[in-house]
């Protein structure tokens, strides 16, 4: 069937069929999901099918056209080509540092209350840059197996948050979550967008890996350009 499929999408100039995205849950769901909405506002004949999951997938064998990739590439034979880069940040509602204080230094969050995803915590808590060396936090009272769970938590006023600056954009633009801690982030990873080598790739491949460098470039400058101050 897909075969089929794809032997009609190549007597096509305009981009047509399915295409099949694997994407990060976090990254995928406020990046790669409304992107892909309008990409295919652009392109009618286009069917979507998003998913979102934090495994590395086989584009062969899970039959996906392309992926989104965060840090380790992987498989060497697919062709990648660079997104963005996907930074932490570390923030809290006014009102819990009102209560609590700002951290200065990764030492001080021993008297802080620190939201954690369940991940994490099986793997010893927070991962923090300290003059280069990395500087765990653990004993988290409050964990959560979901992102979008904990930035609500700490907007509720329930700790200090470390989660991807995409999740927490908007709030921090507003005011609801202030950044703390900024210099002690970790590392931004590079993201990108890996597909399988071909001769000939079909529209609606080639059409959407532009689309994405495009818009995620336009993107990533405006952000940069209305990024409001920081402290702490």
């Amino acid at each position: 069937m897909r075969i089929a499929e794809t032997s009609v999408e190549r007597l096509r100039a305009s981009p047509s069929g399915t295409l099949r995205i694997s994407a990060p849950i976090t990254f995928g769901g406020c990046v790669i999901a409304p992107l892909a909405a309008t990409f295919r506002q652009k392109y009618p004949l286009v069917r979507i099918e998003l998913e979102l999951s934090n495994r590395n997938v086989d584009l062969i064998d899970d039959g996906f056209d392309v992926a989104i990739r965060i840090g380790d590439l992987g498989d060497a034979d697919l062709i990648a080509k660079p997104l963005t880069a996907y930074r932490m940040v570390i923030c809290a509602s006014p009102g819990y540092l009102a209560q609590y204080g700002r951290p200065q230094t990764p030492q001080d969050l021993s008297a802080h209350q620190v939201l954690s995803h369940s991940v994490w915590s099986r793997h010893g808590g927070w991962n923090l840059e300290d003059d280069g060396n990395a500087d765990a936090t653990t004993d988290s009272m409050f964990t959560c197996n979901d992102g979008n769970g904990l930035r609500m938590a700490a907007i509720a006023g329930a700790g200090l948050l470390l989660q991807p600056e995409i999740l927490v954009a908007s709030d921090l633009a507003s005011g609801t979550l202030v950044q703390v801690l900024q210099a002690y982030a970790p590392q931004p990873r590079p993201v990108h967008i890996v597909y399988r080598r071909d001769q000939r790739p079909l529209p609606k491949l080639t059409r959407f890996v532009a689309y994405l460098l495009d818009h995620i470039s336009e993107r990533d400058t405006s952000h940069r350009n209305t990024k409001p101050p920081t402290s702490g």
